[in-house]
């Protein structure tokens, strides 16, 4: 089962689960969790709900990864006051959280534009010593860039990649150089795009030239903006 769930086989993990019950071959606590686990990733939360209930029926011990399991999938729909409550569950039973739990909700919170929310957990999550992933760093940039927080953007990347040794996506990066542009920080941003070639990203695309060209022409230095132009048009015609 576990190796059908790595290889995103969730429909022969439920097989397997059908089998093992012909073979009168009980499944444990761990095999509950990897099918609730399959059924939450696709999105089947009723599924993975009456699993749970099964769990307490039998007197299964619910642990931190079966609690993390059922907040991720409601998480993932988006109905982040389901999981709160079983967040409740959890606190009251005597488990601690672990970065999967703050993972999870900060993806929830995202996912439905809950930008207050999110800082607020991701920072809670930095304070109490989880390190965050970089697929978290990048979700966080993209939301607080689309709120117009680019400023907070960029100052959350730098500490992540100073405190944590994190790797931003490149297309974090052009998200972040896009925005600082269209608000006339073009030090700041051409700081960030020296930033992202130095730690391994390749130079910048026509997105980035044009987010730069953009915005000294709002500034006026149209000067700068010709010299990147032609720039431009060298680096497309030696790829």
């Amino acid at each position: 089962m576990l190796r059908c769930y790595k290889d995103g086989l969730m429909g022969k993990v439920e097989e397997i689960w059908n089998e093992m019950g012909t073979l009168n071959c009980a499944p444990n606590s761990y095999s509950y969790t990897l099918l609730m686990a399959a059924f939450c990733d696709e999105g089947r939360i009723v599924d993975a709900e009456r699993l749970w209930e099964e769990m307490g029926n039998k007197k299964m011990e619910l642990d931190v990864v079966c609690y993390n399991t059922i907040i991720g999938g409601f998480c993932k729909i988006g109905n982040i006051g389901r999981a709160e409550e079983y967040f409740t569950k959890m606190q009251l039973g005597g488990i601690d959280s672990t970065t999967a739990t703050y993972e999870h909700f900060v993806n929830g919170y995202c996912g439905i534009g809950d930008v207050d929310s999110a800082v607020l957990l991701y920072n809670d999550m930095c304070r109490r010593g989880f390190r965050p992933c970089a697929s978290i760093l990048d979700m966080m940039v993209v939301l607080l860039c689309d709120k117009c927080r680019v400023d907070e953007a960029v100052e959350l990347v730098g500490n992540a990649v100073c405190r944590y040794d994190l790797v931003p996506k490149k297309k974090s990066y052009e998200v972040l150089i896009k925005g600082l542009c269209s608000e006339g920080k073009m030090e700041k941003a051409l700081k960030l795009q020296a930033e992202m070639v130095g730690i391994g990203h390749h130079q910048p695309n026509l997105e980035i030239y044009s987010a730069f060209i953009d915005g000294y022409t709002r500034q006026g230095n149209e000067e700068m903006a010709e010299v990147l132009r032609k720039e431009m048009v060298q680096t497309q015609m030696q790829l």
